[in-house]
């Protein structure tokens, strides 16, 4: 326990900024977590989510302003999710930022497809930062919440804590992997 308690207090910052950059949900509900343990600031906990993910976000954006199209119909994986994207951005502009931002697994095309379209820089910019706000900090008050539970289950017994962040992590990934696992299996009996 105490390890961790270092390792957070001197690096907790720096892995919620790369954490952010490359994944986000779960990253930022298990940080929640450990900010409900009095691990990490809140308030350096949101600048530092908002920062990793929006450095993520405005190199697809710059992307996409480079090669966008050529890149999402570069390969199956892109093509698929740009269809989606495109009919998204089309119908609702600068609020499919918002929209987009909690459809897991759609961070990436949206930006690159914000980019190609030629969306506007400071736009884009000033909208994405806004939606990162809410983003960040729903997720970090869910992790915070998921805290205070398991602090109700267990007490003041912080190596508890870990099996359930353990738990949380093992659950949301299986809810957010189900619906493609079963996607490839309907189409394998194709």
């Amino acid at each position: 326990m105490e390890s961790l308690e270092y390792f957070l207090q001197n690096y907790g910052y720096i892995a919620v900024f790369i954490g952010t950059f490359l994944e986000g949900e779960i990253f930022l509900l298990i940080v929640g977590f450990f900010i409900k343990l009095k691990l990490l600031n809140p308030y350096v906990s949101l600048i530092s989510a908002m920062a990793g993910a929006f450095l993520h976000e405005i190199l697809y954006f710059m992307l996409g302003r480079w090669k966008g199209r050529e890149f999402l119909l570069g390969n199956i994986y892109t093509r698929k999710k740009y269809r989606k994207a495109k009919l998204l951005v089309e119908k609702y502009g600068v609020f499919s930022i918002f929209i987009i931002r909690f459809l897991y697994g759609m961070r990436m095309v949206p930006m690159v497809l914000m980019g190609a379209t030629g969306f506007g820089t400071f736009k884009f910019i000033f909208f994405n930062l806004i939606s990162l706000f809410f983003w960040a900090t729903a997720y970090l008050s869910l992790g915070f919440f998921f805290g205070k539970a398991a602090e109700h289950f267990f007490g003041e017994a912080k190596e508890y804590y870990f099996i359930a962040v353990g738990i949380l992590f093992l659950v949301i990934s299986l809810i957010l992997i189900y619906p493609k696992i079963k996607e490839k299996l309907l189409n394998n009996k194709d």
